[in-house]
């Protein structure tokens, strides 16, 4: 046995000051031999220990540095998740209850392949450590949902092992090159060597504040096109007092027998002169509003519309001219407000109250004006009398929203025609479509006395259904991991890149106004892409809605949200409805209450990085791109149950998308299971729609979008073209061209191809979406050629679309007409402004262009080289899934105009890209911003 000589008892007079170095590496053999070659062991015990001295050293720094570089990296990458904390409070999910306990040995499984498809190498058991659960209730324990040991979770919310070096659930080999080389799809997954992946990480730099410029020029000149404004509002009012037409004052209370100001909005310049003013210097049209006032006062009542204007001066020279012809809309057939809305509600709700206890027992409620709602429903004439039906429903959105998820089996009739509310009546009253009841007590002596079906809410469902309703975060359903960080968000490191004059925008070569209206919603005017007008209006007119249902009150419900106010707008949700660094627009609404305009922060206005590309090629040798980014005007709103977004997109290519989404509330039919229409082998599916909840069916329906698209493609002289994409013979495709003589090209490898075919359209046409007979709809300018000598124009891309199927034979047709058709195009006239009116005509079927329907524009004019008018109707069919249920999340329709042939190449190459070529030569780059400090500025112009 070898011992170290200086430690050996027996020689312990050998350790002495001056030789004790000397000895202590000194060895001896215990046996009788003595010891041998000293000199040499001595030195290779000597190199040993230095050898082991500097890998320790060595081994330090290197753990050292690892140690500052992942700290720093995580540092700068800001994923450092905080731990858990005494002092927070902790979710935690039912699933997380039953996790692993601790000491629980796992057993030797990972060298098989699992369900999910990973394969893990194998080791021995291991004894995992007791879980635990961060502040965020995620557990640390050793199993997850697959039966995994995958060990603690580190700092970026990952489980890992000995084995795992990745930010993965899973362990994992390091991935190397010949990891990597031996994948079977090696391009898709060998990192680039030129992209700057395999870069040192840069030093940690001190953010500074980004620079920030402020969109907003002052506006020098009058808005054409800009909605009308608060003090325009009250200088027509004004006006119309002057005259004598209206009959209230600000502050006074509002009656059926007053006559008052309905709704104000910019009534449209005559586009010829607009073009005067735009492109010649001509003057100022002027601007004009159009007061629809409901004349309540009159012997004989009536909505009557005025236009009133101008409004640049003083109230003295403003001018009211009426716009319809006497008794041309009789009271009957006005639109719905506030004022009358109010009443009828009113008039409902005393009804009901007074057979309270029935309330009480079947509907768990206190009494109707405490607990229960009542939703008039259109149409709102039936027999020729202002009539309208209405549902009962429980609030489960609080006092002052409409509720109409919850609603009840009880439904009537009110009549609401007249100007003295004693002759309005509530009939034809159905519980659970048992029915009709000519009054509330007849309904309330049958439910005493007869056999009727009857229904009983459980004690506690209205505070029940309050819970349920109300669209928020459930708390017993486990948090979804990381949720609670901020997700990914766009900024403008050094402040918007477009300009607002007032309503108008520019932005990289796009120049475009934007406007609403309150009964049509929003449109943009004037728009022209560098320097030349594409579209001289893009105007939502109306939206759609047709339900279909199993109930009294419910079925063949119909809505044309113009009539109820398209336009009538809130306030936008920041930072949910628009991006945090949007501007915002404002625009005005009339209140009929306060006889004033309201201002709102409604339209917004932001550019969005769609994090993609607007085009891209890598080859061998160069590499080219350019980083799609576009400008969008919002415009937020909400009807009733549903919230709609309308948005003009405008991009970099001389694309214009226009889109419209739809979200909010459904509303709900009762489910009925005493209905004749209950299977009870399929309970849960009526002919008319699924059940989503407890006592409810998604009713079926659709909505529609239409919008007025007035193309102007270099100016108003305008065909319109369909592209045919067709299949056949060659022969076929050669007749196309050459109508005789036409012999078969021998070089043709097979005698079928495909092929396109030109139609010139020469009269007003109306035109649906055909997916097995493909057409491209075409506005071009035959007199205004590109440099390949090609008609310019502009392609109207529809979205996929649903179509409407009802026949001539339906009763609303008339009102729905504009959805029948996907496209009309129609001669531009400046009488027929809207795809409907808003009120109801006494003969629909009149003549006078102010009351036509679209279908009744289509008249056979030529639409050859002149002003024309797209009208586009496009929308989705609605079945309502459980997964609508509070609410129904974003559904978009709507449509692209398109550059065709509009200009001589690709129309994006007057901007910075990425242009990488021939060894490794960079042309161009687009721009970048040193890192910096973002902070939201949000401006209202």
């Amino acid at each position: 046995m070898w011992k170290p000589r200086g430690m050996d008892q027996t020689n312990s007079n050998n350790h002495q000051p001056g030789n004790m170095s000397n000895d202590f590496y000194s060895f001896s053999q215990d046996t009788d031999n003595g010891p041998k070659k000293k000199t040499k062991a001595v030195r290779m015990t000597i190199c040993a220990q230095v050898t082991g001295v500097a890998l320790f050293c060595l081994g330090l720094v290197v753990g050292l540095l690892i140690g500052i570089y992942g700290f720093n990296g995580t540092a700068k990458n800001e994923v450092i998740q905080s731990g858990s904390s005494p002092s927070q409070s902790k979710v935690v999910g039912p699933n997380d209850i039953n996790q692993t306990k601790s000491n629980k040995k796992v057993p030797n499984t990972f060298d098989k392949k699992h369900d999910h498809g990973h394969s893990h190498a194998a080791r021995d058991p291991v004894v995992l450590p007791t879980p635990t659960r961060d502040f965020h209730g995620h557990s640390h324990g050793p199993v997850d949902s697959h039966g995994h040991s995958h060990g603690p979770i580190d700092s970026h919310g990952s489980r890992h092992t000995p084995l795992d070096t990745h930010a993965h659930d899973h362990p994992h080999p390091h991935p190397s090159v010949d990891n990597i080389l031996n994948s079977p799809n090696v391009e898709a997954t060998l990192p680039s060597t030129d992209t700057g992946l395999h870069k040192k990480p840069e030093p940690e730099m001190t953010c500074v504040p980004c620079r920030w410029t402020n969109p907003i020029d002052e506006v020098t000149e009058p808005e054409l096109f800009a909605p009308i404004n608060s003090t325009e509002m009250v200088k027509a009012r004004d006006a119309l007092y002057r005259d004598g037409i209206i009959t209230v004052k600000p502050g006074q209370e509002l009656g059926m027998n007053e006559s008052y100001v309905q709704s104000m909005y910019l009534f449209p310049p005559d586009k010829a002169a607009a073009l005067e003013y735009l492109d010649r210097f001509g003057p100022f049209p002027g601007r004009y509003v159009t007061a629809t006032v409901i004349e309540g006062a009159k012997k004989e009542p009536q909505l009557m519309k005025y236009k009133v204007g101008p409004l640049e001066g003083d109230v003295e020279n403003i001018k009211v001219s009426p716009l319809l012809k006497t008794n041309e809309v009789p009271f009957s057939h006005r639109p719905y407000d506030a004022v009358e809305t109010r009443e009828v509600i009113l008039t409902v709700m005393s009804e009901l109250y007074r057979i309270n206890p029935m309330m009480q027992e079947c509907f768990d409620s206190r009494s109707p004006y405490k607990d229960m709602s009542v939703m008039p429903n259109g149409p709102f004439i039936y027999n020729g009398e202002r009539t309208s039906r209405w549902t009962a429903g429980l609030r489960g959105l609080g006092d002052k929203d409409f509720d109409f998820l919850n609603v009840l089996p009880l439904n009537g009739f009110i009549y609401h025609g007249g100007q003295n509310f004693s002759e309005w009546r509530v009939y034809n009253i159905f519980f659970l479509n048992q029915g009709p009841f000519e009054s509330v007590d007849d309904l309330y002596k049958a439910y005493n006395t007869t056999d009727l079906f009857r229904i009983q809410y459980p004690k506690g469902t209205r505070e029940l259904i309050k819970e349920i309703t109300f669209p928020k975060r459930h708390p017993s359903q486990p948090v979804r991991p990381h949720s609670e960080r901020v997700g990914a968000k766009t900024v403008e490191p050094t402040g918007p890149r477009y300009r607002l004059r007032g309503h108008t925008i520019s932005w990289l070569g796009w120049d475009f106004s934007v406007t609403t209206t309150q009964h049509r919603g929003p449109a943009v005017f004037n728009v022209k892409f560098r320097g030349e007008r594409v579209v001289y209006e893009n105007a939502l007119n109306d939206i759609g809605l047709l339900y279909s249902s199993d109930g009294a009150g419910q079925d063949n419900i119909f809505y044309t949200d113009s009539t109820f106010g398209l336009g009538e707008s809130k306030t936008a949700i920041s930072d949910i409805d628009c991006p945090a660094h949007a501007s915002y627009i404002k625009s005005v609404m009339w209140s009929p209450r306060g006889m004033r305009g309201s201002e709102m922060l409604t339209i917004c206005i932001f550019e969005v990085d769609a994090q993609e590309p607007i085009y891209r090629h890598k080859g061998d040798d160069i590499e080219v791109g350019m980083r799609n980014r576009y400008l969008v005007a919002r415009y937020p709103t909400q009807l009733g149950n549903y919230d709609y977004l309308i948005d003009f997109q405008f991009h970099l290519d001389g694309k214009i998308v226009t889109t419209a989404t739809a979200t909010g509330f459904i509303q709900a039919s009762y489910y009925n299971t005493i209905s004749q229409f209950y299977n009870p082998e399929n309970p849960e599916r009526t002919p008319f729609g699924f059940k989503v909840s407890n006592d409810i069916i998604g009713p079926i329906h659709d909505h529609t979008f239409a919008f007025k698209v007035d193309l102007d493609v270099v100016n108003e002289q305008n065909d319109f073209e369909l592209i045919h994409w067709k299949y056949g013979n060659v022969m076929d495709a050669l007749r196309t061209v050459k109508k005789e003589n036409a012999t078969f090209p021998g070089y043709f490898f097979h005698n079928k191809t495909r092929y396109v075919e030109w139609e010139h359209v020469k009269n007003e046409t109306e035109i649906d979406i055909d997916s097995k007979n493909p057409k491209f709809w075409t506005f071009v300018n035959n007199n205004a050629k590109n440099f390949w000598d090609v008609s310019r124009g502009y392609r109207l891309v529809p979205m996929h679309s649903g179509t409407q199927n009802i026949q001539d034979d339906h009763p609303e047709v008339q009102h729905l007409s504009f959805t029948e058709h996907h496209l009309t195009v129609t001669k531009r006239k400046e009488n027929e402004q809207y795809v409907k009116p808003i009120y109801n005509p006494a003969n629909p079927k009149d003549p006078d262009a102010s009351r036509k329907y679209v279908k009744d524009m289509v008249d056979g004019e030529s639409i050859e080289n002149t002003d024309i008018v797209a009208w586009v109707a496009l929308g989705f069919l609605h079945i309502p899934t459980s997964e609508d249920v509070p609410m129904t999340t974003k559904v978009t329709s709507g449509f692209t105009l398109k550059p065709m042939n509009f200009f001589d190449s690709t129309a994006v190459f007057d901007l910075p890209s990425h242009a990488v070529g021939v060894n490794k030569t960079a042309y161009d780059e687009e721009p970048a911003e040193a890192p910096c400090q973002f902070n939201t500025f949000s401006v209202q112009g």
